[in-house]
């Protein structure tokens, strides 16, 4: 015969794991709110906590410390940019056209999208931490090794643009062209001073590297 007091528990344990979803999710949210206007140094679990909206043993039954903490904030943030450039379905995917899908993925890296503001934020951070902190760095360099850079080197191989060039290195210039700017004009503030169109930009980068 079933224990009527183990079967009246049954119900609660999928509630009780939404739950601890969503408080997991309002711990990321309330980091990447207070990493972002403190810094890494600057920032405690407590403040963690109170921008969560939750107690300090909630963010600590999540994440065991700090640097644990931003190292999920991390992958969040690289994961959320990569589903903007390579879409998260079908529906947002990059054209099937090696050509076009690069054309395309370089407007979607030059230009403003909703979420990219915090992106940037979150890139500067890691940057002007990684002196001291130099595994966040790379913690954010091996996530966007991992997702977004294979996906730029499969185009340029499946293109057939320069059939003797290194795929590898034909990504890397690709991306390390669009980074110079977005270093120049977004992290560093010199939109004014690097006074280039980025379509135009997006469109000269693809015509020298797939003519």
């Amino acid at each position: 015969m079933a224990d009527p007091s183990r079967a009246a528990e049954e119900p609660a344990k999928p509630a009780a794991r939404q739950l601890s979803a969503e408080k997991r999710e309002a711990v990321l949210a309330g980091s990447r709110a207070e990493f972002l206007r403190n810094g890494y140094a600057a920032t405690t679990m407590d403040r963690v906590a109170a921008a969560a909206g939750v107690s300090k043993a909630t963010v600590y039954s999540h994440f065991t410390d700090k640097e644990t903490l931003f190292q999920c904030l991390t992958h969040q943030m690289v994961g959320e940019r990569v589903a903007q450039l390579f879409g998260p379905g079908e529906a947002a995917a990059l054209p099937g056209d090696p050509r076009q899908a690069l054309a395309e993925l370089a407007h979607r890296c030059l230009e403003p999208c909703e979420g990219q503001t915090d992106f940037l934020a979150f890139f500067r951070l890691v940057v002007g931490e990684s002196e001291r902190f130099p595994q966040l760095a790379r913690t954010f360099v091996g996530q966007l090794e991992q997702y977004a850079f294979p996906q730029v080197v499969r185009l340029f191989a499946t293109s057939g643009f320069l059939p003797e060039a290194d795929p590898e290195v034909s990504a890397r210039v690709f991306i390390g062209s669009m980074v110079h700017l977005i270093l120049m004009q977004d992290l560093l503030h010199g939109r004014e001073v690097v006074n280039v169109d980025r379509g135009r930009f997006a469109e000269g980068l693809i015509k020298l590297l797939c003519r």
